[in-house]
């Protein structure tokens, strides 16, 4: 099998997915909205330096990540209306 990213790309990733769900595991224990928004502040950037380290080595992947979130937001507005009726 095919590794999909080298060595140093996949530890990259590894730290950067461990720190993203470190903020989201603090935003849960926030006191405040405050505190609050400065961990989904990290998390979005863990997020972004992550994606943006794909998009170097697989031109593309940013956009088929807009392209896959824009068709959840569709699914879950249609899903909203469905309920409504």
């Amino acid at each position: 099998m095919k590794k999909l990213f080298d060595k140093e790309l996949a530890e990259a990733l590894e730290q950067l997915c461990d720190e993203t769900c470190e903020a989201m595991q603090l935003a849960k224990q926030s006191p405040d909205l405050d505190d609050l928004s400065a961990v989904f502040a990290v998390a979005f950037l863990k997020l972004g330096m992550a994606t943006g380290f794909v998009e170097q080595r697989h031109p593309g992947f940013a956009k088929e990540i807009e392209e896959k979130r824009q068709r959840v937001i569709a699914a879950l507005v249609k899903e909203q209306q469905q309920n409504k009726h």
